[in-house]
């Protein structure tokens, strides 16, 4: 035998194989009772593991398409979280483009609002209004006629402006 590879000897080696009659004028040959009950044994055996290992196989396949199912669900997911992420930075983006210009405003009107009097600024401005009394000033076309009048009175021609 190649590559030492033996055969197990068996009660035939070396002796002549019995040769068989057609099939039509033998009688089947019956098993010792024991070999027939082991081999029932077995068959129960093997026709139990064939059960279980098609169950196995069932809930392999079962567990593989909930794996799949499960897959696409958090595919869509990641999905829909990105979009909503993206969203969410967009919106802060404007936010903080509008909170930029609002801090730009809000320079703009303190920097006005230093322009501007201040309180005590407007008070010392009124107690030199009520001081002066504005509205007893006359104006340069009063005092225009006054003038004029009063050289009249005093006889002085005086020459009228064209």
């Amino acid at each position: 035998m190649p590559n030492g590879f033996q055969a197990p000897m068996t009660p035939y080696m070396g002796a002549q194989m019995p040769t068989r009659a057609p099939s039509s004028f033998m009688a089947p040959k019956r098993l010792p009772p024991e070999m027939e009950e082991f081999q029932r044994k077995v068959s129960e055996q093997v026709s139990d593991v064939a059960s279980r290992v098609k169950l196995i196989e069932e809930r392999i396949e079962n567990l593989g398409n909930h794996l799949n199912l499960v897959d696409s669900s958090l595919v869509e997911k990641h999905k829909t979280l990105i979009t909503e992420i993206r969203g969410t930075e967009d919106g802060m983006r404007s936010l903080r483009a509008d909170m930029d210009m609002l801090k730009e405003l809000a320079e703009r009107l303190a920097k006005r609002m230093e322009a501007l009097a201040s309180k005590e600024e407007v008070k010392i401005l009124e107690r030199y209004v009520s001081m002066w009394q504005p509205m007893n000033f006359v104006t340069r076309g009063e005092v225009k006629a006054a003038v004029q009048n009063i050289l009249k009175e005093l006889g002085f021609k005086i020459a009228e402006e064209a």
